[in-house]
């Protein structure tokens, strides 16, 4: 099996970029551009209370339009993963709500719309159990897999697409995400490759904060 591209767009971010959040981020990945702002710890709503935890709320806004069912989809994907890297036991009768703001569509918005929670989920000083990484893939109709696919590609056409988020303790899947169909062997090697390109995204999280701290010294 064929590998067409093996690393991901260039990675661009702004932290704080809204005064009012907890955290905000301005991310862009390749063509793909999304903010996503935290808000909480919050009062939870009496309906959204839960007393063991905190209740983790994700909005999903297309860049025209209302949402609708993919963006309702988007939302569930995103807000199960952060119910796994919150450490939302600590923060009881709680609620955080996310909101993603979508900017520009370059193609696997999901995996940019992760990335960009987890950027402003670090902004906004929530403890975290870990970070996430997610990585999309695709299987064009000449069984290539494509790393990190623009919209043109997307467009072309393609047997399967494949968004998978992993941690960045022992870079475990915690997060898989499938359209299409292909044979469990070319599904097996899309998620080594995707699993690899993550170390690329874990280590710009690490420069950005870096250099979000070497701004606030100066």
């Amino acid at each position: 099996m064929e590998t067409e591209q093996k690393s991901i767009r260039a990675l661009k971010c702004e932290q704080s970029v809204l005064s009012r959040a907890d955290g905000s981020v301005m991310f862009s990945q390749g063509n793909t551009v999304v903010m996503a702002s935290v808000y909480g710890p919050l009062e939870a709503k009496i309906q959204k209370e839960l007393s063991d935890r905190m209740y983790v709320e994700v909005n999903y806004k297309p860049k025209i339009g209302m949402p609708g069912v993919a963006e309702r989809g988007k939302e569930k994907l995103v807000k199960t993963t952060c119910n796994h890297i919150i450490l939302t036991n600590l923060h009881p009768r709680t609620a955080v709500c996310i909101t993603i703001q979508e900017m520009q569509d370059g193609g696997t918005l999901l995996s940019a719309s992760i990335n960009a929670v987890c950027l402003a989920l670090l902004d906004s000083g929530l403890p975290l159990q870990c970070l996430v990484a997610a990585v999309t893939c695709l299987v064009d109709k000449k069984d290539k897999i494509v790393l990190d696919p623009c919209i043109r590609t997307v467009k072309e056409g393609y047997k399967a697409m494949f968004t998978f988020a992993f941690d960045s303790q022992k870079y475990n899947l915690i997060l898989s995400h499938c359209e299409g169909q292909v044979p469990y062997t070319l599904f097996q090697e899309a998620m080594e490759l995707c699993q690899k390109a993550s170390h690329i995204i874990f280590d710009f999280y690490r420069q950005a904060v870096l250099r979000k701290f070497s701004k606030e010294l100066l």
